[in-house]
């Protein structure tokens, strides 16, 4: 029946629209061809090296930290992806997958073939335009297909939708002499989509190991040894299932048609290629290591990328460090070329067997120097041993004015200085730092010089100059005379070995210092041989530049301290010394003293650097140093080129490291200074304690009494002895103690009337009063009313505070007097006689107090409101969840006609907790027997009950004596009927509020029933026939607001919709039997009236219980502890039964309705509505 009429067609375009009842749909042939929509434009983005890029590798370089990597989620899923999926084939090499983000990855949902196809035919009118840049590129691809690092796509594969095509371009390298041409693909092109292959791979971790730590590693060892690994990242392969993302577009000329190919290996330009790379080489260590335990270790630490830089201590142990890794690296496919070494025994040994495998050879580069670049692609021509003489590490191919050399023959380190030419352009802030950004000092050998273009850079940022302004003469001037100095480094040499043997004694002497400008830290190395012969090595340095917001010089010396701190734990770690054998020196007595005291004492930024500090190292470990003798200096000052050249200081280390024996100094009296303290700060509260004898009492007449005594006997009155206390006495105790209590609280006003016989403090509270001392002592008050026909204790009362001892005693004394009088005759007893500051509040918070008063007032708070329960507003048939009580007693005769007797029944009511539908039932009696035989007659017409509430208190209308029958009985009826599946619950005792439901029910009951049968008495039959017509009444009442209903409307919902589908007192329908409906559509026509009345049920009834109209506040909660009187409704608050509160019972909105409450007798329960709190604690 979705089909209805309506149709339209057009045959142009095969499309038929054909109406339903959810609305036109069309249907139809289209063309499934895929067509593009989009619009593709070619960028062509050139990479250079920007100043500021060159200027963060810098920083990088100086700020590097040894701190321990701390993996992210997604590195921690890369690694564990490698784990998981890499493996290897039957020659042993590794095979990896791509590490993408997600399965459905977003790169293969777009075409890349296009733009690839576009990127290679600009590529192709290159190469056309340059027939030697052609014959290289060709000569490269060639390599890749003949090596099957390249493979071409068999058609069927290229259809496959999930490929990704990369783009790849020449990149011309003009420092290179043999490897000028390389090909470079592109894995960050974005497809139609604008997502790329390394958008959605994992770089994974950085593993590659810290160039400055496998440089100290390097020069442990008096024989070094280099090499590096043949095409290293190509000699991992790629899996299967992944080549299809490296695909390429190659032909070899333009007459040809292009031909789509696979890279089969790890390839230089994704995203996850170093890592793998790395992953893989250390995983050859961790499968194969075990039978290389030499070689395993090399690889794991001894490699920067691809180049191997190790040693040895003889020429055996270099022998067996080159065959074991290079059989180590042989078991997973990677092979090692260039081998190189000082030692010309070695490198001999090395060579032949070399020539015996047949295997790399060593190259030079004849036109840089006779210099070799440890480069793993280039390819160099083969010289003979004796020709090589210096060895260059490259540390990044992209960086190619960056570089350390190492000559082999000397064994020394040198600097390349390789600056622009000077032009006469003018210096301009740009120029400048690209020069300096291309200084290379990862140790620190020449910082004393590197310093000042560090505090050069730094003045050039004060200036506020823009990158193109040019600069002011002075610092043009100053620029020039330094960078013409640079060219003067490359004469420094530091040794590479440090003069470490084995059975060596090692001690690291750390150094730091601070100036203005700068702090540094500088690390030697003091070997002691077995012949006591003692050497001194410049291991490490590292500079800061001090902060721009000036501090001060002894702040600058601790951040240099703790720079060194944190050198020499890590250089004491890669060189494998024990910590006892480190010390630190500075010039600095302060900083000494900070670190010998305990952190605490001091401000919060000494604090935090000395406890870094003593986490470190020990505070026994640091000494002073003359600054005179202190090589840090150098590096702090700065020491320009020139000068750097002839400091021995600074290369050499101080002169006492050389002695055999060291004098370590500390200065004395350290802990006398007191620099940078943490400042205390101390509140002190004065506190007066409260010693008043007033205290003591709690009524006025006793306190009376004890002063009078005492009065009497300070006197000696030999009048009075043995005689009870007279009136005078006692008004005069009276009078002492308010003259005391005036003296303590209005001293000031005290004295000054003493003195001036008036007030003139205007802050005072009296100053109003106009008061004045009498002749007694005591303040009066001197007011308005001299000429009123009054006593003069009431024209001028005695003036009292607010919080005295004996105000609150006066008061209570008046209370008492009052008979418990109320607020305004306290007030008008007081005023006769005292003039109270605040006595309206004082007298209220007495007779708040007042134990008495408050059990007459018996106050009685009604609790917030609660939330309906859940079986109250969720839908469920009638009577799943019911509510019972009992109505009654009601009169019923045994016969009909004269001479009956009658006896007491009484109504059992049940009323559905969902729709409010009522079930009367007439029982005989209040035991157990009757009340299940009337359940069972409930149950039997309106199906099983799950749940079942009750009363379990006074809610039952009925002589006492039933009533405690009732109670008593019904545990066992509860037993009974969770056996037969029924679970009976007890609302608290004496809480009718918790039982609103069915007490509206039993009154509605008797509305009708007291106007149908009056005084009349009925037999048993002919209620049980009356209450059935009630219920009928009571279940055909709306069940909300009624609305004047128009022709066609909808009747009010009734309970009896939800019993038999309509109220129960409509007028019967027409027959239908002749109508044409058949059974399913009857049944589902009943089903949906059934769902319209729950739907009905929840727009127009339940939205009606969501006011509260009663209870709408929250009131204090009571407490554990507190007292109470138990209300009772039949006696007055006078014989209320006193309580203590032992446990509270807060419902699902943590709000306390119902408390447990100990007796002099029982235990009981009770809702808060129940229970006066008295002002008791």
């Amino acid at each position: 029946h979705i089909i209805t009429e309506g149709i339209i067609k057009n045959p142009a375009c095969n499309l038929i629209a054909q109406n339903t009842t959810l609305g036109w749909v069309i249907s139809g042939v289209v063309d499934n061809e895929d067509k593009e929509r989009s619009k593709v434009i070619n960028v062509l983005h050139a990479q250079v090296d920007k100043e500021d890029d060159i200027l963060k590798r810098f920083w990088e370089l100086e700020e590097q930290t040894s701190t321990k990597q701390i993996l992210t989620p997604e590195e921690k899923a890369c690694e564990e992806f490698y784990s998981l999926t890499t493996r290897r084939d039957e020659s042993g090499r590794y095979i990896v997958r791509l590490p993408f983000r997600k399965e459905n990855t977003l790169c293969i949902s777009g075409n890349s073939r296009v733009i690839a196809e576009k990127r290679f035919k600009s590529l192709e009118k290159r190469l056309g335009n340059n027939k030697e840049l052609k014959e290289k590129y060709v000569e490269v691809i060639q390599e890749y297909l003949s090596l099957g690092h390249m493979r071409p796509i068999a058609k069927d594969d290229m259809k496959k939708d999930k490929a990704f095509y990369l783009p790849h371009q020449a990149v011309v390298r003009d420092d290179k002499t043999t490897t000028k041409v390389r090909v470079v693909f592109n894995a960050s092109q974005k497809n139609s989509n604008g997502v790329s292959l390394n958008d959605n791979l994992m770089v994974g971790p950085k593993l590659q190991a810290d160039l400055r730590h496998t440089i100290l590693r390097w020069r442990l060892y008096p024989i070094a040894l280099v090499a590096d690994i043949i095409k290293m990242y190509r000699q991992v392969r790629i899996a299967e299932g992944d080549a299809m993302f490296q695909r390429i577009l190659w032909r070899d000329c333009p007459e040809k048609e292009i031909v789509d190919y696979e890279l089969t290996t790890v390839t230089f330009g994704t995203a996850s290629a170093p890592y793998q790379a790395v992953r893989t080489l250390h995983q050859v260590a961790f499968d194969e290591g075990d039978n290389y335990p030499l070689a395993k270790d090399k690889v794991l630490n001894c490699y920067y990328m691809d180049d191997l830089m190790t040693g040895c201590y003889e020429v055996d142990q270099g022998l067996e460090i080159y065959t074991q890794i290079t059989e180590l690296l042989g078991k997973g496919g990677f092979k090692l070329q260039k081998w190189n070494s000082n030692n010309q025994e070695l490198i001999k040994e090395i060579k032949e067997m070399e020539n015996e495998k047949d295997q790399g050879q060593l190259y030079i580069n004849r036109t840089n120097k006779d210099i070799i670049y440890m480069d793993n692609i280039d390819k160099v021509k083969e010289i003979s041993h004796e020709e090589v003489k210096e060895v260059e590490i490259k540390i990044d191919s992209t960086i190619k004015i960056l570089g350390l050399t190492w000559n082999r023959s000397q064994d020394t380190f040198q600097y390349l200085v390789n600056l622009p030419p000077l032009t006469t352009a003018p210096a301009t802030k740009r120029s400048i730092i690209s020069n300096i950004a291309r200084l290379f000092d990862p140790l620190g050998w020449i910082a004393p010089s590197i310093v000042l273009a560090k505090v050069f850079i730094q003045k050039l940022w004060l200036t506020g100059v823009s990158w193109d302004e040019e600069l002011n003469v002075e610092l043009v001037k100053e620029w020039i005379d330094y960078r013409e100095q640079l060219s003067l480094l490359t004469d420094v040499r530091i040794p590479r070995w440090i003069g470490t043997t084995l059975n060596q004694k090692l001690e690291l002497h750390g150094f730091s210092d601070a100036s203005k400008t700068a702090y540094s830290a500088v690390i030697y190395l003091r070997t002691i041989d077995l012949e006591g012969k003692i050497h001194v090595t410049l291991i490490v340095a590292k500079t800061r530049v001090a902060p721009v917001k000036q501090i001060s010089i002894p702040r600058l010396e601790l951040c240099g301290a703790v720079l060194l701190s944190q050198l020499l734990i890590e250089t004491a770690n890669i060189l494998s010394i024990p910590k006892d054998q480190i010390k630190a020196w500075t010039d600095s007595t302060v900083v000494l003293a900070w670190i010998n005291d305990h952190p605490s004492r001091w401000k919060t930024f000494v604090a935090n650097r000395t406890s870094e500090i003593l986490t470190n190292m020990k505070a026994s470990q640091w000494f002073h140093v003359s600054t005179k003798d202190n090589p840090a200096d150098c590096a702090s000052r700065g020491i320009p080129p020139k000068s750097l050249l002839t400091c021995d200081l600074w290369f050499s280390g101080p002169s006492f490291l050389k002695k055999d024996n060291i004098s370590y100094n500390r200065p004395n009296n350290l802990d006398k200074l007191n620099v940078d303290l943490e400042e205390c700060v101390k509140s002190y509260v004065t506190v007066v304690p409260n010693n008043s004898i007033f205290e003591r009492y709690s009524t006025l007449k006793k306190l009376m009494k004890v002063v009078a005594y005492c009065r009497r006997f300070l006197k000696n009155n030999k009048i009075y002895r043995g005689m009870y206390l007279q009136k005078v006495e006692l008004d005069a105790a009276l009078e002492c103690c308010i003259r005391q209590t005036q003296k303590e609280i209005f001293t000031k006003e005290y004295t000054q009337l003493q003195d001036k016989g008036y007030l003139q403090i205007k802050s005072s509270v009296l100053k109003s009063l106009c008061p004045y001392l009498d002749n007694k002592g005591i303040i009066r008050v001197r007011g308005r009313l001299e000429k009123a026909q009054l006593s003069e204790q009431t024209k001028h009362p005695i003036v009292l505070p607010r919080c005295s001892p004996v105000t609150r005693l006066i008061i209570v004394d008046a209370h008492v007097k009052t008979l418990h009088g109320g607020l305004q005759l306290m007030i008008i007893f007081l005023r006769t006689a005292y003039w109270i500051i605040g006595i309206r509040n004082l007298a209220k918070h007495h007779i708040y107090k007042c134990v008495k008063c408050a059990k007459q007032r018996a106050n009685i708070n009604n609790q917030f409101m609660g939330s309906l329960p859940s079986v109250r507003c969720t839908p469920a048939r009638p009577f799943l969840h019911s509510g019972v009580d009992y109505a009654g007693p009601i009169n019923l005769r045994t016969t009909k006609g004269r001479g009956h007797r009658s006896y007491k029944g009484y109504i059992c009511l049940f009323i559905c907790m969902v729709t409010r539908a009522l079930h009367l039932e007439v029982v005989s009696d209040m035991n157990t027997q009757a009340f299940l035989a009337a359940f069972r007659r409930f149950v039997s017409r309106r199906r099983h009950c799950a749940k079942l509430w009750s009363d379990n208190g006074t809610t039952f209308v009925g002589a006492a004596r039933e009533l405690q029958e009732l109670v008593s009985i019904q545990p066992s009826i509860a037993e009974h009927l969770e056996s037969n599946g029924t679970e009976w619950h007890f609302i608290p005792p004496h809480s009718p509020n918790f039982g609103g439901l069915w007490e509206a029910g039993v009154k509605s009951t008797k509305f009708h029933l007291k106007r149908v049968i009056g005084d009349s008495t009925l037999t048993f039959e002919e209620m049980t026939t009356l209450l059935t017509q009630v219920e009928a009444c009571l279940n055909s009442r709306p069940m909300s607001v009624i609305h004047v209903a128009g022709p066609g409307e909808a009747l009010p919902l009734t309970p009896g919709h939800f019993l038999i589908g309509e109220p129960l007192l409509n007028i019967p329908d027409n027959q239908f039997e002749s109508s044409g409906l058949n059974h399913l559509s009857r049944w589902q026509f009943v089903q949906r009236m059934v769902q319209s009345f729950w739907k009905r049920w929840s727009n127009e009834y339940l939205s009606n219980l969501m006011n509260r109209y009663k209870w709408s506040c929250q009131v204090p909660e009571p407490s554990v502890g507190d007292i109470v009187l138990i209300k009772e409704d039949n006696l007055p608050p006078s014989r209320w039964m006193l309580g203590r509160i032992l446990h509270k019972h807060p419902g699902s909105d943590n709000i306390t309705r119902v408390v447990t409450v100990r007796t002099k007798s029982n235990t009981i329960k009770r809702p808060t509505s129940k229970i006066c709190i008295l002002p008791i604690t």
